[in-house]
């Protein structure tokens, strides 16, 4: 009897002991389960989830740089110490930038002795000296200390001012305008005539995203597209950019029977026919008109609108080669 009790004891000990043990187990799991990550980890996964970026939407996100010419700390600088015309741009690496950069690198590379392009990031060190001392709160391009110009073409006067982003309260493309106006105002002949006429032509093809218009012009053309584009930071700027991509592809088929000419609505150009045309935005344009009405299935007409009104109902690519397609008919009858 003395020996079943101190059996039973021994038993309850173990048995209290492994209970005690589990517990503890089970406390630090717990404990482990809701202690929360580190701040690094736990900001990841909050941008997991969310899919939020840093930068947020629009025009602040970082853009690689295309030609090694975006702002950087120290400054990218080219041309002559000694040219008359100096060219100031104090600009954050976004997006929105891209193109006027790229317009300051042709600049710079036609005319290397009279004119000096100097870029800096905002964000740096020289770049808030430089803003402080001209007094400017935000991204700035100053040609000879001015942001501020008057600028007159096809019989139109404008005030242009080098500031914030492009298609604000200036083009990247009256850069070029800017400069040869200065070129003539110091050193009395500014771009010479090819070398003005390569720089409006790649400015307009840099605002265009790329797309060209020199080599896909012809005089002799049956049917004539002229496409007047966006903002490339426009919402229906890919609509534009895949109607091109679509009449690229005719031209190679028809040749000198298509001629397509690309230039954006902020150009003269694209002014100019926006209001000859009474358009009040991008379009695109096809042997003189928006308005269309070609062959539709079982003998019906079909109307076609190929300027951008801003609802659900816009053109398409497609519409497009419809149209150039039925002029094509016509032009060959």
């Amino acid at each position: 009897m003395k020996r079943s009790s101190i059996g039973f004891i021994v038993f309850l000990v173990v048995a209290v002991g492994a209970i005690y043990g589990l517990s503890r187990l089970t406390y630090r799991i717990s404990q482990q389960e809701s202690t929360p990550p580190p701040p690094s980890e736990a900001v990841e996964t909050s941008l997991e989830h969310t899919g939020e970026h840093e930068h947020g939407p629009g025009c602040e996100h970082e853009h690689e740089s295309e030609g090694g010419f975006m702002p950087t700390g120290s400054g990218n600088v080219k041309g002559s110490p000694e040219a008359k015309v100096k060219v100031v741009a104090i600009l954050p690496p976004s997006e929105c930038q891209a193109p006027t950069l790229r317009v300051l690198d042709e600049i710079a590379k036609a005319e290397p002795k009279r004119v000096r392009v100097e870029i800096y990031g905002m964000g740096s060190p020289k770049g808030m000296q430089l803003l402080q001392q001209y007094g400017a709160t935000c991204a700035s391009i100053f040609i000879n200390g001015k942001k501020d110009f008057t600028l007159t073409s096809g019989g139109q006067t404008r005030r242009v001012i080098c500031e914030k982003s492009p298609g604000m309260s200036y083009q990247s493309t009256d850069l070029i305008e800017i400069v040869h106006m200065e070129l003539k105002r110091l050193y009395g002949k500014g771009f010479d005539e090819k070398t003005l006429k390569a720089l409006r032509e790649k400015g307009k093809q840099i605002v265009a995203g790329g797309h060209g218009t020199t080599e896909l012009e012809s005089p002799k053309a049956k049917v004539k597209v002229e496409v007047l584009t966006p903002s490339q930071q426009g919402s229906i700027y890919p609509l534009f950019a895949e109607t091109i991509r679509v009449l690229e592809r005719m031209k190679e088929k028809f040749g000198d029977d298509l001629s397509v000419e690309v230039y954006p609505v902020v150009t003269a150009e694209g002014q100019k026919r926006m209001r000859e045309l009474n358009l009040n935005g991008p379009a695109v344009i096809i042997n003189g008109k928006v308005v269309h009405e070609i062959p539709g299935p079982n003998k019906t007409k079909r109307k076609i609108v190929t300027a951008y009104s801003g609802g659900a109902s816009t053109f398409s690519p497609k519409d497009v080669a419809d149209v150039v397609l039925a002029y094509m008919q016509q032009a060959k009858k």
